[in-house]
């Protein structure tokens, strides 16, 4: 007779967990990682105003990673009250910011990363517990009860097809949040860039 083994029931638990966070963090991604398009076309010209950029962030929502990410390099720069602030304090604020915003992206994958390898080595422990079970039926009755032999089987087959599954949905997930992480500080980098060197040359280093 067929009956779950705790690899199964860890597998479900470890599924389940790992669709949690993909389903979240997609969400958040695409709630507060993707950039405004107002935001973004100032920075892609040549003449924006640092005061209007400002006010123009203020009116965005704080939970937004771009919008975070420009308040600290304009706070760091702290440009209405100090001009002579040096580009490499600006420049290593917004390296900190990036970092603290890569951690919060990326809260949760090292479960999805986890499970993509650990997913199939439970299923595997799994099915030699099963077929263990099928075996020690027929050794230890001297005869061959179907059903049970079955059983065992079918639960050590089942713990196989069950890794993998799990192993594949969080391969899946963890692909696709690295890559639109990825994305997402690439264009940090890209735009903090611009932001730093109009400031420059605002303050006339450039």
């Amino acid at each position: 007779m067929f009956s779950f083994g705790i690899a199964v029931v860890i597998l479900i638990f470890l599924g389940v967990l790992a669709l949690s966070i993909i389903i979240e963090r997609v969400i958040n991604l695409f709630k507060n990682a993707s950039i405004p398009k107002d935001i973004h076309d100032a920075l892609e010209s040549y003449d924006f105003d640092l005061d209007s950029f400002s006010k123009l962030l203020e009116s965005k929502p704080t939970s937004n990673v771009y919008v975070k990410f420009f308040k600290s390099i304009l706070k760091a720069s702290n440009k209405s009250k100090n001009l002579n602030t040096p580009i490499w304090w600006i420049e290593s604020i917004a390296q900190d910011e990036a970092m603290h915003i890569s951690s919060e992206l990326s809260r949760g994958m090292w479960l999805l990363d986890t499970s993509i390898t650990a997913a199939p080595l439970i299923g595997l422990l799994g099915t030699v517990v099963g077929m263990i079970k099928a075996f020690g039926v027929i050794g230890a009755s001297g005869i061959v009860a179907p059903k049970e032999v079955t059983g065992g089987v079918a639960e050590a087959l089942f713990s196989t097809a069950m890794g993998l599954l799990v192993a594949i949905v969080a391969l899946f997930g963890y692909n696709y949040l690295s890559k639109s992480i990825a994305f997402t500080l690439d264009e940090l980098e890209r735009l903090g860039t611009k932001l730093v060197a109009h400031i420059k040359m605002i303050k006339g280093e450039v």
